[in-house]
């Protein structure tokens, strides 16, 4: 339960750019005391991640973004999450200036000394996926200080549709960020290539709603924020109101045909209408991209072996994602 008293630090709420454009997601900032997960489940199970490693999640409850919704992520072990599916949205709480290579490296040699774990608590309805990095290490410019390391959570909340990061501990030098000010922090991705820059002063941060073409620099924090501070990233109450009104219901089943096929199936299919499909298997590597014009399709089984597949189907601004065991 969140301590009423603890100091909340409001930032700029506007809910309009200039432009004129409204600003789907807001941000906030407060303190709360960090706790480490009690019955964690592993990632990456004791071995050595690297910067391009990934790890999916499937979680049983839908959170929405800006009208889409969501039930699965890809979690960039060396700099933060992305939501499964088409062109999804994902933050990103280590990467460089300009948005490419995450900041976060394990600092083990053998095996690894950074786990990262994750977990899901709370009751139906208000459930939260909490993905926790321990002992990362930060990677720097020529030099990398071995003493260097950060402790922090990325919560998924259901029913509030906050995404949640929570620091723990942490230490840093001065050769903690090379040529960076300190993490480069954003949230992209949210309408279209519209996203959250968060940048300044690590405690009391600013934020800015601004078009990400490209390479977008200046998404920076001077510094890793102290131990207890929590960034929540929010929906913008009027926003969520309009995008939920506009939502069209989007479902489908699959179902084995015989040996060979799968068949897949779309509930209250419209034949005006283009169903994206894309499946990944547990490597978060995608493995098929079609675009279905019937309500049937059998997919031949010849392109999968046998493990857990991430289903995501997307028509317009809904995405709807199962999970599929193939043995």
């Amino acid at each position: 339960m969140r301590n009423l008293n603890l100091l909340i630090i409001s930032l700029v709420l506007l809910p309009f750019l200039a432009l004129g454009q409204e600003i789907p997601i807001l941000l906030d900032v407060n303190m709360e005391a960090y706790e480490v997960l009690e019955n964690p489940i592993s990632l990456n199970n004791g071995e050595i991640w690297q910067q391009n490693t990934q790890y999916p999640i499937y979680f049983d409850f839908d959170f929405e973004v800006n009208g889409s919704v969501y039930n699965a992520i890809l979690v960039y072990a060396s700099s933060g999450i992305k939501f499964s599916g088409y062109s999804p949205p994902g933050i990103y709480a280590w990467v460089s200036e300009w948005g490419g290579a995450g900041q976060l490296l394990d600092q083990g040699t053998d095996e690894s000394l950074s786990p990262i774990d994750y977990e899901i608590v709370g009751d139906i309805g208000s459930r939260i996926l909490k993905i926790q990095w321990t002992n990362a290490g930060i990677l720097g410019g020529d030099v990398d200080d071995p003493d260097d390391f950060v402790d922090f959570q990325m919560w998924i909340c259901e029913g509030s549709n906050r995404i949640e990061i929570h620091y723990g501990a942490s230490q840093t030098s001065e050769y903690s960020f090379g040529y960076n000010d300190g993490p480069g922090l954003r949230y992209v991705k949210i309408d279209g290539d519209w996203g959250i820059c968060v940048w300044g002063y690590p405690d009391m941060p600013s934020w800015d709603w601004r078009l990400f073409e490209g390479p977008t620099g200046g998404c920076l924090l001077d510094g890793v924020p102290s131990e207890d501070m929590v960034f929540n990233f929010f929906p913008n109450p009027t926003v969520s109101i309009k995008k939920n009104m506009e939502r069209e219901l989007l479902d489908f089943k699959i179902t084995q045909k015989n040996q060979d096929e799968l068949n897949l199936v779309i509930s209250d299919f419209q034949n005006t209408k283009a169903y994206e499909l894309e499946i990944f298997n547990m490597q978060g590597i995608k493995v098929l991209d079609l675009v279905l014009d019937n309500m049937s399709t059998n997919l031949r089984e010849d392109h999968f072996s046998q493990g857990l597949y991430i289903f995501t189907l997307k028509l317009g601004q809904n995405i709807k994602v199962k999970k599929v065991i193939l043995r």
